[in-house]
């Protein structure tokens, strides 16, 4: 099975999208082996400072090009999580607008998209947010952490 995960963070007022796929050749009727877990692609999709319409209409074209092309099973975006302090400032707005933007995309060519909060992909790979995390980090780490354990969860609760 072919999972691909999403995360976006905000950088200065630009949105950069993280992208891994990961394919499992283990048998899907057992637990999922990390083991036979393996990284496929990973890219990222970056904004520019265009109007937001724009922006996000270019971000969701280039992603649903690259969609086409690596045919994932199931795709998972990993949505933001609720502050611990709400603000009102543009930066979240952005990145919900974004994650609306490449969830859509993703519905219309893979029909097994959903969107999940890290502690939902956690509960989705059968652990909590923390422990998807470390796991992630070890197959796919850095900047590429939060995708690659969106596409884990996918992968776990696609068995």
């Amino acid at each position: 099975m072919r999972a691909m995960g999403l995360a976006v963070k905000v950088k200065k007022n630009r949105l950069d999208t993280t992208v891994v796929v990961l394919n499992d050749d283990g048998d899907r009727d057992v637990a999922l082996d990390v083991s036979n877990v393996r990284v496929e692609a990973t890219f990222e999709i970056n904004s520019g400072v265009d109007e937001m319409a724009n922006m996000l209409g270019d971000c969701a074209k280039n992603f649903s090009g690259r969609l086409r092309g690596l045919k994932p099973d199931v795709v998972t975006v990993r949505r933001a999580d609720r502050p611990a302090r709400p603000t009102n400032t543009e930066g979240p707005r952005m990145r919900l607008l974004m994650e609306g933007a490449l969830t859509s995309s993703a519905q219309q060519l893979v029909a097994g998209t959903t969107i999940r909060n890290g502690r939902e992909c956690g509960s989705d790979y059968g652990t909590n947010k923390a422990d998807l995390d470390r796991v992630a980090s070890e197959i796919k780490g850095g900047k590429f952490s939060e995708a690659t354990a969106a596409a884990l969860s996918g992968l776990v609760a696609n068995r």
